[in-house]
């Protein structure tokens, strides 16, 4: 009985810090499935005026809403700059009437940056015409609540780049 008491706390922190690993790895995969799913979406839809919109669908529908362990806080949808000599990525900040070019949406799908009754930089604006290519980046952020302990809260987040292209 006194090895019990001794053993046992031991014994059940392990597995429950076992089980958490692994339910959050399985919701870091999920996610970086879910920022893919989105790109996708973005890519295909290109200057669709819905196409943000959508890809925040499509990511609750295949990857982070499936898992029930990891919550999505926003998605950031932004035009990005590739500096041709050194091909660092950096956020565009002055494109969109000298103001950062990022939509911000919330996980239902909702536009959580407004300026002036709109998002800062629709999806009409951009191009996928010869010669003028737009860059985009996805930032998918969310947290993870540890499931033996509740007080404790994961930030996970997944960026992924790429570029429109011309279309038929």
């Amino acid at each position: 009985m006194v090895e019990f008491a001794l053993v046992a706390p031991v014994f059940f922190v392990a597995l429950f810090g076992a089980l958490d690993g692994g339910l959050l790895m399985f919701s870091a995969g999920a996610m970086n499935h879910a920022a893919g799913t989105g790109m996708i979406t973005v890519a295909q839809e290109g200057k669709t005026s819905s196409a943000d919109t959508d890809a925040v669908n499509a990511m609750m529908s295949t990857g982070i809403a499936a898992t029930g362990f990891a919550k999505l806080d926003d998605v950031d949808i932004y035009l990005i700059h590739i500096d041709p000599t050194s091909g660092a990525v950096t956020q565009d900040t002055n494109s969109c009437g000298g103001a950062a070019c990022v939509d911000r949406y919330g996980w239902n799908g909702t536009a959580a940056t407004v300026i002036g009754g709109s998002v800062p930089w629709p999806p009409g604006s951009r191009s996928a015409a010869l010669g003028s290519l737009t860059n985009i980046g996805i930032t998918v952020k969310c947290h993870y609540n540890y499931f033996a302990f509740n007080s404790a809260k994961f930030n996970l987040a997944q960026t992924r780049y790429f570029r429109l292209e011309p279309t038929s």
